[in-house]
């Protein structure tokens, strides 16, 4: 029979491995390179389709009415400001921080030649982070890649696959013993289906649910390289994760008692989540949406190897970017963009309607559908126009302030009812460049004085922190 006392120190060796292997809960804020980064012309960048858009398009004067681009942003490739950032970061409690790489800084033509500076810059950049105990979680590609491979068709290109896979096979080859957390794409609905459509609102000849549906083989071409990446990542043998991003939209009806607006609704949920969700965890595209592509793009056929090479290269987890549900009316197309107008609040976010329950709905459907894969909100965030105001050098925001502290509460909700959730991500810690919104939309937790670059900490960012140092050892 056991003695007492080795009974306790058996505890205590199980309770030390458990602690040892048990990973840690992330509290980070999020950015985006082409948003935050500035300096567009430095250390031998080449030139990005956002840098296109911006200078040459001058595409914010469509939604605007003014160019903005992001040639300076909030400067944060240079280590003077970022370093100072680090040090917000540090005073904020976070202990990662989402970020992503640029594709034309490392690879400036799209393919051949590294740029060895941009590498070394990265690298410095992660030894920083790492120095102050914050991890990156580092998104290979976000939304922006070189404007020379846009000219020859970008996703539209059977080829492009093959250029994505050479810059992701760089990244983590130089990259991968440093970066524990890669993740390979963000948000292919919000690429394809939503920008793609505003982009090209202007000179599009198709009818509105060709046109929408045109868009299938550039999101299915990066399902196949985001599997192609995964099977590269976990045949190199590191010692980290790799997974991918979407938006999630959970979608329901204007009217709740309206049989079309919930028909509407179950369709737009299917379009915007379903049509992720289950190829990279089913291996197959739901059955309506199959229906609906074989009559408005019947060129799309998927391969049987294909779908099932997609579900054989499971992401190590998925990242999800929570703002607000899609509110569908019946009268709407599900494929368009009217939803996103759809907000029944008396006070409007510039993010949709503020509904935080909706977070732990789709973290409970990850957990009941999908197998409980590993969860990270990597963005959720919002803005209200009139609370971004700075007066008497404080910026109070208890509109953005409330949405946080409750979609994290929703969210630890459903962690304890075992939804397998390990961190939570601010959309974002600065004021940016908010794609085609330019500078006019405020999401950060810190506000940024787009002229002279000086950072304040609004109300949100004191809460936050609040939150996060209640929650340690979470």
């Amino acid at each position: 029979m056991m003695n007492k006392k080795l009974f306790l120190l058996l505890c205590l060796a199980v309770n030390f491995v458990y602690a040892q292997k048990k990973k840690p809960f992330f509290w980070g804020v999020a950015t985006a390179a082409y948003q935050v980064d500035g300096n567009y012309q430095v250390d031998g960048k080449g030139e990005s389709k956002w840098d296109l858009l911006t200078n040459k398009v001058g595409i914010t004067q469509f939604t605007i009415g003014e160019k903005q681009t992001g040639n300076v942003a909030i400067n944060m490739y240079d280590r003077t400001q970022y370093l100072k950032d680090i040090e917000l970061m540090k005073e904020l409690g976070i202990n990662a921080y989402r970020m992503s790489l640029d594709w034309s800084r490392i690879i400036p033509d799209g393919v051949g030649t590294v740029n060895e500076k941009a590498l070394a810059h990265y690298d410095q950049l992660f030894d920083d982070l790492l120095a102050a105990g914050i991890e990156p979680l580092v998104t290979i590609y976000h939304f922006d890649y070189p404007a020379v491979l846009l000219q020859k068709g970008g996703w539209g290109n059977p080829e492009m696959e093959n250029w994505y896979y050479n810059y992701a096979s760089v990244v983590i080859n130089h990259f991968g013993k440093k970066i524990k957390h890669f993740i390979t794409f963000n948000e292919p609905y919000i690429e394809f289906f939503l920008v793609e459509n505003m982009l090209n609102a202007q000179n599009n000849k198709l009818p509105e649910k060709e046109y929408y549906m045109s868009q299938m083989q550039k999101a299915h071409r990066q399902l196949i390289a985001n599997a192609r990446v995964i099977k590269l990542y976990h045949d190199l043998k590191l010692k980290g994760q790799i997974g991918i991003v979407l938006n999630v939209n959970p979608a329901a009806p204007w009217d709740e008692k309206k049989v079309t607006d919930q028909k509407t609704a179950e369709f737009q949920d299917v379009l915007i989540n379903g049509l992720f969700l289950e190829p990279l965890y089913k291996g197959k595209y739901p059955k309506m949406a199959l229906d609906s592509l074989a009559k408005y793009n019947p060129t799309f056929k998927p391969s049987t190897e294909e779908m099932a090479f997609i579900g054989a290269n499971k992401p190590d987890f998925l990242g999800i970017n929570f703002y607000a549900p899609a509110i569908v009316k019946g009268e709407d197309s599900a494929m368009s963009l009217k939803w996103l107008d759809n907000n029944p609040d008396e006070v409007k976010s510039n993010v949709g309607p503020v509904r935080p329950e909706y977070l732990y709905k789709m973290l409970m459907r990850l957990k009941n559908d999908y197998g409980n894969p590993q969860v990270i909100i990597t963005e959720n965030g919002t803005g209200f126009v009139s609370e971004d105001v700075k007066v008497n050098g404080k910026v109070n925001d208890p509109l953005r302030t409330d949405y946080i502290k409750r979609h994290v509460e929703w969210a630890l909700k459903a962690k304890k009812e075992g939804v397998n959730l390990f961190g939570y991500t601010v959309w974002s810690g600065w004021d940016n460049f908010e794609w085609v919104s330019g500078y006019t939309k405020r999401l950060g937790l810190i506000y940024v004085d787009f002229a002279t670059q000086e950072r304040t900490p609004k109300q949100s960012f004191y809460e936050y922190q609040k939150i996060i140092k209640e929650n340690k050892g979470l």
